[in-house]
């Protein structure tokens, strides 16, 4: 698994990102619950899978399965094409009871329908999506930014392996805001997270 893992970082060692080019699902899209691109059948699979991913945050807040379903059909959708014959939902619960927080990042998923239904090649937390230029095993390589701070992004750079998209990235955007243009963000690599202090004295 780590072998896994450093072999796809090595391949973010020359990243880049237009943030000109990234996407953001919001609440002018088309939801789960009025969407024509979705059979009725396909309609109910992939709301069960999105219901899946927020029943036990939900009920631990004190929702009921209606309004927990409620909640789940306003979900907004991006019918996008990953790579040829790549089709595939992106979708994001909207709103502080879908799971968003002040600073508008969502709870965030990629949806791939299989005979048994909806099956997901992402879970993750993000405010917007850019698809890359480059692809990994047939699908465009992705990057997810979340908000740290109003001026600070969080980027993750995912790639396709092992029939989901998996992490081979982290880098940090700082945005520095003029009068009237927002000037390209200074990008580097995120810094590597301490190990938590212990007053723990050794036996």
């Amino acid at each position: 698994m780590v072998v896994v893992a450093l072999c796809v970082m090595l391949f973010a060692a020359d990243f880049t990102w237009d943030w000109h080019n990234q996407e953001v699902i919001g609440r002018t899209d088309p939801s789960l619950n009025n969407t024509s691109k979705l059979t009725e059948p396909q309609r109910n699979q992939l709301l069960d899978a999105v219901i899946l991913r927020l029943l036990k945050p939900l009920t631990d807040a004190g929702y009921d399965d209606g309004r927990i379903r409620e909640i789940a059909s306003t979900t907004r959708l991006h019918f996008v094409d990953l790579g040829k014959g790549k089709q595939v939902i992106m979708a994001t619960s909207l709103g502080l009871e879908g799971g968003c927080d002040a600073l508008v990042n969502c709870p965030f998923w990629i949806f791939s329908r299989t005979k048994d239904g909806y099956v997901s090649l992402l879970d993750t937390v993000a405010a917007s999506y850019t698809i890359q230029p480059t692809a990994t095993d047939g699908y465009s390589d992705l990057v997810m930014a979340l908000h740290t701070t109003p001026a600070e992004t969080r980027l993750t750079l995912y790639k396709f392996h092992d029939d989901k998209y998996v992490e081979a990235g982290c880098y940090t955007a700082i945005f520095a805001s003029k009068q009237e243009e927002t000037s390209d963000p200074e990008i580097a690599p995120c810094k590597a997270e301490e190990p938590p202090k212990t007053d723990a004295q050794p036996q």
